[in-house]
């Protein structure tokens, strides 16, 4: 009787990735090296059963890239999970671009959107697509972890610390962080007060932007804001004008 096979997969969760891939920077930098001195990198003794399911977990993520004769590096968005700082808008968007990569985590995604649905559910998809019954836990556990992942670092970008919530929908966490309050009419622009309307901006007929502060502005608080409004616009919370003309 044939082997049933698991399709490919990810063996580790994009965390552990980005923590085997920053051995291979502390050693190697952004330099090109051979699949054998990356494997010494990761920890292991040579090429093996057990290094070369790392490094494809890697490559899996778009964090290690075949270059030249069989030569590996890390990628440039690797690069900007390890040295960006947390709060990073370009970091966040790479963490989110790693995370589905992978092909079966990018079909996940598909099926059942930024919310990981039940174990069942996730093991029954497993199953149907040819995955070997003993072979589902990890897969699973892989994805819930790259989407805790995926949400920390969301929520530390937003200034929100909370504990890792597998089961939330990481999209609506933004739309409710940055969806757009309804069109307002605004009075003339106010002094900056604390607690106090401090600006308004026209930004289309009809819609008003107006900002209230709780406290005093200052430079760093009003960067902050601007990658806060930034990021919503970088993962599609805002609608087109189109759609909003249509609905």
């Amino acid at each position: 009787m044939a082997r049933v096979r698991s399709p490919n997969y990810p063996a580790v969760s994009l965390k552990t990735a980005i923590e085997q891939v920053q051995k291979v920077y502390a050693k190697e930098g952004t330099h090109k090296a051979s699949p054998e001195v990356v494997a010494k990198a990761l920890g292991y003794g040579g090429l093996n059963g057990a290094s070369l399911t790392s490094i494809s977990a890697l490559k899996k993520y778009g964090l290690l890239e075949e270059v030249g004769s069989k030569q590996l590096k890390i990628t440039q968005e690797a690069l900007v999970i390890l040295v960006d700082p947390a709060d990073s808008v370009e970091r966040a968007k790479a963490i989110q671009a790693a995370a589905f990569g992978p092909t079966l985590f990018a079909e996940l995604r598909k099926e059942y959107g930024s919310t990981a649905p039940s174990d069942d559910n996730l093991r029954a998809y497993l199953l149907k697509r040819g995955f070997n019954q003993g072979a589902v836990a990890a897969p699973i556990r892989a994805y819930r972890e790259t989407l805790e992942l995926v949400s920390e670092s969301l929520n530390v970008y937003s200034g929100e610390v909370e504990e890792p919530n597998p089961d939330g929908d990481i999209v609506e966490k933004i739309e409710r962080a940055f969806s757009p309050s309804a069109p307002l009419k605004s009075p003339p622009l106010k002094p900056p007060v604390s607690g106090h309307e401090v600006a308004s901006f026209p930004v289309a007929t009809d819609n008003v932007i107006r900002l209230v502060a709780t406290g005093p502005l200052s430079k760093k608080s009003v960067e902050t804001l601007i990658k806060h409004l930034q990021l919503g616009l970088d993962v599609g919370v805002y609608p087109d004008d189109e759609e909003e003309t249509e609905s």
